[in-house]
């Protein structure tokens, strides 16, 4: 208790600065229509200021372990807060759809930083027998924002521009900035660590060609050479990361935790679970506002119940954890998230958005139910020393998980938009289906997967503070 009251503050600003930094993630996903008719891109084309976000933070994150070991928790957080201000400025002024995406990429710097960090510290602020609780604070806190930024911003965009949006959180991340340097605290203990360039090179050059070429599907068929070529570069890519850090004496990342049974069943589920979440969430708002006519307003709107719901049950089952283990609150969790995806296939063209939100409130109890729970028994499972890699390596397989979800399931949605010969409502209604059921069996092989749990209990020794 008395370690946890002493660095109090450190608690609040790196808190905050997640929440800031997921709440930019979300900002502009109800402005994509706007967005798309100002700067004359594609459904494909505009996820790109998602995805480069997305890949940006995937790049980054293998370097933390370097980067936690290297620089105080104080200084990476200003950095980062930072790298969030300077991304504010140039989106607020974005001529092109080029330098919007710039921004993006600049933003996304600090939260491949962020994201890790703030897992770690909370792992370490905490004891190992309220790790659900801390898991869960920070997804609660986290998770607000998806509610949160399409609400707000859909309600700006219907009486500003969304350039605004940037302005309108460049007081906040200032004032957390200031915070930041007169209250944050180094809580983490410095270990040997070397960087390696090469590897941080072929994770970039890996990760980004695979992304490149998935994206080119829906632009040009799935036998094109921009589409063959950039992955086969991405897959041998990456092979050749993984081999390298299995023999680096100290390596970027430390692959050699996949060989834990329970961390790796974790990751495969924590895949998926990305995979979902930011899939609805941004196919929802466009389905809403193509589809069933809805205002920018409304179409952010349909996702603030669920949201709230997911940081109340997050918070819950972070404490559940801590009294009963993950796997049935994670199997209970996978049940609500399968079944509302069936149920989201029901709403039709005629439907009603809130028929949305209420099947989006269920898909949000599993989702609550599942992720923390999920990361939470993965770092349980492995020792403290490797908690900084292990967070390495969550963040990675989340943001990568989004990533590879967002892109599939819009392709999925442009392909059947292109090869329909109807209205755009109409392909865009069957395209969204088609995703939808995708989805729902991608929650089925979790839900399945769920059976394979096995936890341990780590015995531990009584706390002496006070």
């Amino acid at each position: 208790m008395g370690k946890k009251l002493e660095y109090k503050g450190t608690v609040v600003v790196i808190l905050t600065t997640a929440f800031l930094f997921t709440f930019s993630q979300f900002l502009l996903i109800t402005a994509y229509p706007t967005i798309m008719n100002e700067f004359d891109v594609n459904a494909t084309q505009v996820q790109w200021l998602t995805t480069a976000f997305l890949l940006t933070t995937i790049i980054f994150i293998p370097m933390t372990g370097y980067l936690l070991n290297t620089f105080t928790a104080k200084t990476l957080v200003v950095f980062s807060l930072s790298c969030l201000v300077i991304g504010a400025v140039i989106g607020g002024l974005s001529p092109n759809f080029g330098t919007l995406i710039l921004s993006r990429v600049v933003q996304a710097i600090g939260a491949g930083i962020i994201l890790p960090l703030v897992q770690t510290i909370l792992l370490k602020v905490y004891p190992y027998e309220q790790r659900g609780f801390a898991m869960g604070l920070l997804g609660a806190v986290v998770n607000v924002a998806p509610a949160t930024a399409p609400s707000i911003s859909g309600m700006i965009i219907d009486f500003f521009s969304w350039r605004s949006l940037h302005w309108l959180i460049l007081p906040i991340v200032l004032g957390t900035l200031i915070l930041a340097i007169f209250f944050m605290r180094n809580v983490l203990e410095k270990q040997e660590e070397k960087l390696d360039p090469f590897s941080i090179i072929l994770s970039a050059i890996g990760f980004s060609f695979f992304i490149f070429g998935l994206s080119n599907i829906s632009v040009v068929g799935f036998t094109d050479i921009l589409v063959i070529i950039p992955i086969l570069i991405g897959v041998l890519s990456l092979f050749i990361f993984v081999r390298r850090q299995l023999i680096l004496p100290l390596p970027v990342l430390n692959i050699k935790l996949f060989h834990n049974s329970l961390f790796r069943l974790a990751m495969i589920l924590v895949f998926i679970n990305m995979m979902l979440l930011l899939s609805v969430e941004t196919i929802l708002p466009m389905f809403a506002q193509d589809v069933l006519e809805t205002s920018a307003f409304l179409s952010g709107f349909i996702l603030v119940p669920g949201t709230i719901i997911l940081s109340i049950v997050t918070i819950i089952s972070g404490n559940l954890y801590d009294r009963y283990g993950g796997k049935k609150i994670i199997f209970i969790g996978f049940s609500c998230t399968f079944i509302s995806l069936l149920l989201l296939n029901t709403v039709g063209m005629e439907g009603s958005p809130y028929w949305i939100m209420a099947h989006f409130c269920i898909f949000m109890t599993g989702f609550g139910l599942t992720l923390m729970p999920l990361v939470t028994m993965s770092m349980n499972a492995l020792d403290d020393a490797d908690i900084s890699h292990g967070s390495a390596i969550v963040n990675t397989v989340r943001q990568f998980g989004m990533t590879f979800g967002i892109i599939i399931l819009s392709t999925i949605i442009s392909v059947t938009n292109s090869i329909m010969d109807t209205s755009y409502e109409v392909g865009t209604y069957w395209g969204t289906t088609y995703a939808f059921i995708v989805m729902a069996v991608l929650a089925l092989i979790g839900l399945s997967l769920t059976v394979f749990i096995s936890e341990k209990k780590r015995v531990t020794k009584p706390s002496t503070e006070n």
